[in-house]
């Protein structure tokens, strides 16, 4: 069962008190309660009209959802659908060279329990671990990029020193005192909430860090300054976070390899339409080098770049590769 404590369960609760209501929510106004991305917010909405049939339909009107039956009472709990047991098929797949028979069993014992709510997968893991393999190099990677370290200095609220250099922002490496808030991942890259002992709160990205250390002392921590809204906290924009403006990015993609970009997922709140066969990428970025690196690694196969900062920004950088080349 989906229980209280788990991040969908929230959002859905939010979003069906928001039904109730006759508020007519929508992805922004969920992804603005829950403090997630408009994609999540979106695929929340969708699990629970698709996997678990809340009865709702979209009001063009009102630019929003409600019920169509107003006596329908949400479950208090939910069962297992896709996401979790996608879930614990990676888990499976991820043990098998652990001897650990005891946690492969209860792996598949739990997997029964979620499966009986589900009459469209066979109730038996251990054949379908067989034939299913995953690559868990993004697993490695955090890994090495010390996820357990943070997770646990948040945990016991440790005061902690971080030495940081951001290739793109720093000549020389910073030091950072405080506390780590929050630990996020997010599309491939790992992030801290960082509370400074001058109460400012920054994002870091651990791939940055160079440095860790616990501190044996107590930190005279100032009030908190709130500088960044919940909406706000992982936005950083292919890992580059600088306090500067979000802007609307938009990435027009010219066939053949616009299908095969479609498939690729670059943030977490992209929004991706056609334009008869040109794929049209529209999501929230800061304008920064790595989002720069990443128009130009579409070559020829850009039709249009906004807003006109970024497309400046590539054909700058465009002029110094061709020169570079061409020399």
């Amino acid at each position: 069962m989906v229980v209280d404590g788990c991040t969908f369960l929230r959002r859905a609760r939010l979003f069906f008190n928001e039904l109730q209501a006759g508020r007519y929510p929508n992805s922004t106004s969920l992804a603005a309660l829950a403090g997630c991305s408009k994609n999540t917010a979106q695929r929340t909405i969708y699990r629970l009209r698709d996997e678990y049939l809340v009865p709702i339909e979209y009001e063009p009107s009102e630019k929003g959802y409600y019920l169509t039956d107003p006596d329908y009472t949400f479950p208090s709990l939910l069962p297992a659908g896709k996401d979790e047991l996608t879930a614990l098929l990676l888990a499976r797949d991820i043990v098998k060279s652990l001897d650990a028979d005891d946690l492969k069993k209860n792996l598949d014992n739990l997997w029964a329990q979620f499966a009986a709510s589900n009459n469209i997968i066979s109730r038996d893991l251990t054949p379908l671990a067989e034939v299913f393999s995953c690559d868990s190099t993004v697993i490695g990677d955090i890994a090495d990029r010390g996820v357990l370290k943070y997770v646990s200095a948040a945990r016991a609220g440790e005061n902690v020193e971080i030495e940081y250099k951001s290739p793109w922002r720093h000549t020389s490496p910073r030091s950072y005192r405080g506390r780590i808030l929050r630990v996020h991942f997010s599309d491939g890259n790992l992030y801290l909430l960082f509370q400074e002992v001058s109460g400012r709160e920054l994002v870091l990205n651990a791939a940055f860090i160079r440095e860790f250390s616990v501190l044996n002392e107590d930190l005279d921590f100032e009030m908190p300054v709130c500088n960044l809204l919940p909406e706000d906290t992982w936005l950083e924009g292919f890992g580059i976070w600088a306090g500067e403006e979000i802007e609307e990015v938009e990435v027009r993609i010219l066939p053949p390899a616009s299908e095969y970009y479609a498939s690729q997922r670059w943030h977490s709140d992209q929004q991706d339409k056609w334009d008869g066969e040109v794929l049209v990428r529209r999501f929230p970025s800061i304008i920064a080098p790595e989002l720069v690196r990443r128009v130009l690694s579409l070559g020829a196969y850009v039709e249009e770049v906004y807003p006109k900062k970024l497309r400046e920004m590539v054909r700058e950088s465009a002029a110094r590769l061709l020169e570079a080349v061409t020399s």
